[in-house]
């Protein structure tokens, strides 16, 4: 484990403007970054098909498909959708009072 790279220094806080100019993450900083991210990562997900997927790709094409499946359009009677729009006419008064 390289606690001094730089690449690594960049990574470690989320928004550089919490940091003091010159300050450095310590041990504790590194490794409670380290342990948050190993939480946060997904490693298996389940598939429509009841398929556990681990890869990375697998993983990737599981959401895309829930996603896709999630928000796509939805079939709609066409009759229907004109009875509703006529019923939603607004009103127009002919006359108005004083």
């Amino acid at each position: 484990m390289k606690l001094h790279n730089d690449k690594l220094k960049t990574v470690m806080t989320d928004n550089e403007n919490d940091k003091l100019k010159g300050e450095e993450p310590t041990l504790f900083h590194i490794l409670g970054v380290n342990k948050r991210r190993t939480a946060r990562t997904i490693q298996s997900v389940q598939d429509s098909h009841g398929c556990t997927q681990i890869s990375a790709m697998g993983i990737m094409r599981a959401f895309a498909t829930y996603l896709r499946r999630k928000y796509e359009p939805i079939a709609v009677d066409d009759s229907f959708v004109e009875t509703k729009v006529e019923a939603a006419q607004p009103t127009r008064p002919s006359t108005y009072e004083k």
